[in-house]
């Protein structure tokens, strides 16, 4: 098995929001969030981070599919808040992308209400997780350090843009 690596280059430019940001508090991030998708009605609903995850669950969001590692900012808070109807525990080191954490995130998108464990870090899955969606769907991630969170609508410029990104990282071989 392989994986995709990161490099320094990419990190710098993946901290600039591959989509629209949302910026204020969470209750005003997530109103506006809310409304976004009561109008544009996406097939599906990706949340990668464990913060951004936490706000979807405590605005009933149930059905929304989560990637979380159980932390926030590098810091433990566990996983107690996530649910799902099926649930995926994979292992993915940081800064890397590694083939089963792609699968699982593919896997997971079919099914409304999935929730995927990375062992590792979650961060990077939201490339495969823009890949991977139907068109017209949205992943949304958090936009450190506390900016707000990121709404990208799935379409084929955003899928290329991901495309180009994965293109881009590093190949080599999984020891895990």
């Amino acid at each position: 098995m392989t994986k995709l690596v990161i490099t320094r280059e990419l990190r710098a430019l993946l901290k600039i929001p591959l989509g629209d940001l949302l910026t204020g508090n969470e209750e005003e991030t997530m109103t506006c969030l809310e409304k976004l998708i009561v109008k544009e009605k996406p097939p599906r609903v990706i949340c990668v981070g464990d913060k951004v995850c936490r706000n979807a669950m405590r605005a009933g969001k149930k059905s929304w599919i989560k990637i979380v590692d159980g932390k926030e900012m590098r810091k433990e808070t566990g996983l107690d808040d996530f649910g799902g109807n099926r649930i995926f525990l994979v292992e993915n080191t940081p800064g890397t992308i590694n083939g089963m954490a792609w699968e699982a995130v593919a896997e997971a998108i079919k099914h409304d209400g999935s929730l995927v464990v990375v062992k590792g870090e979650e961060d990077l899955l939201t490339l495969p997780a823009v890949l991977e969606s139907p068109e017209r769907s949205m992943v949304i991630y958090g936009q450190p350090p506390h900016a707000g969170i990121v709404t990208i609508r799935i379409d084929k410029d955003k899928k290329d843009l991901a495309r180009a990104v994965i293109d881009a990282m590093i190949l080599e071989p999984d020891q895990a």
